[in-house]
């Protein structure tokens, strides 16, 4: 361009308080500005000097009459423009490693008077119990509604593992009782309580949850340890219908959704048209009256406090019912040998 080769020093000078008056600007940017706002700030500034080219270009290849005055000022403002932009963008990079920085904020904010010791803590979630300190202390980042909680989301969803730890902290920290297994974050029992105006109502159950390697991708594997009457869940082995679980189940879920969403939508609107359990879903269909009745009469016999507390565990132990049961079929099938003979 003429005016730059005519008068290179004043453009040169002119440039260089362009880039000096542009990181005098980015310096005024408070701190607390959240990369996407910066994004956004910065595509402005960039449409804003593209503008300025272009209106430039125009008058120029128009004929227009303007003078290298305005020529040079207006060149040296969409420079200064565009160098704004670039150290926006350049903010907006650097300050959303955020996964560390959403760390360092929110264990800095920790509440007060938790007692910590040995890598557990104490006096959150579920009550007294303890849990696996988390890296976020008492709070979790992604309680908040704002841009590290888009990061944390997309960073766990990446990473399987980091995944897990996260559902389940969330799961431990809430209202639910829940016990690891070996304190292993991919195996746990989960104590549920029936949803109201149901005949489930009342009921306690031990559920026991795996989740895969591939979680969330693959859904958790569910199973009541205490004995339940539903159509899609098996009355032996207390495993959910797998087909139940995938067609709901989504990578957006976590661990919450199955027990304050999942499981109580599953025991208010049983699907019998694809069963576990058999006679619970003939029952259903054609007797609803007595599958109800039928439901209480678990729930008042399996799903009790005490009966979740005994409940088989994986290990072979067998609750105090069952013994009972089981003696009661050994001796009705003695009692039979013994007519035979």
């Amino acid at each position: 361009m003429s005016l730059f080769s005519e008068n290179f020093r004043r453009s040169f000078t002119l440039g260089a308080i362009a880039v000096v008056s542009a990181h005098a600007l980015a310096k005024m940017i408070p701190n607390s500005l959240q990369a996407y706002a910066l994004v956004q700030t910065a595509i402005a500034m960039l449409s804003l000097s593209a503008l300025m080219l272009f209106v430039y270009t125009h008058h120029r290849a128009g004929g227009n009459l303007i003078t290298i005055r305005n020529e040079e000022h207006a060149l040296i403002l969409a420079f200064g423009t565009f160098w704004f932009a670039m150290l926006i963008l350049w903010r907006a990079m650097r300050q959303s490693g955020t996964i560390t920085q959403a760390v360092a904020e929110v264990a800095s904010t920790a509440a007060p008077g938790r007692e910590v010791a040995g890598g557990m803590q104490r006096g959150a979630g579920y009550g007294s119990g303890a849990y696996p300190r988390g890296p976020w202390g008492d709070h979790w980042p992604c309680s908040r509604n704002d841009m590290h909680c888009i990061v944390e989301e997309w960073s766990c969803s990446a990473n399987p593992k980091r995944r897990i730890e996260t559902d389940v902290m969330k799961l431990l920290m809430s209202d639910f009782e829940v016990s690891l297994v070996n304190d292993s974050m991919q195996e746990f029992y989960v104590r549920f309580h029936g949803p109201t105006e149901t005949p489930f109502a009342g009921g306690v159950w031990k559920i026991h949850v795996e989740l895969p390697d591939q979680y969330p991708f693959k859904s958790p594997s569910i199973g009541f340890m205490n004995k339940i009457f539903h159509p899609n869940i098996d009355e032996l082995s207390g495993s959910v219908c797998l087909d139940v679980i995938n067609q709901t189940w989504s990578p957006m879920y976590d661990m919450i959704n199955i027990f304050e969403m999942f499981l109580p939508q599953l025991l208010r609107y049983p699907n019998p048209a694809d069963p576990l359990n058999g006679e619970a879903a003939a029952l259903l269909m054609r007797h609803p009256k007595e599958y109800e009745a039928k439901v209480k009469e678990y729930v008042q016999r399996w799903a009790t406090k005490e009966a979740a507390d005994h409940a088989a565990d994986g290990k072979g132990n067998i609750s105090k019912d069952e013994e009972e049961d089981a003696e009661e079929v050994m001796s009705d099938v003695g009692s039979i040998s013994d007519d035979d003979a």
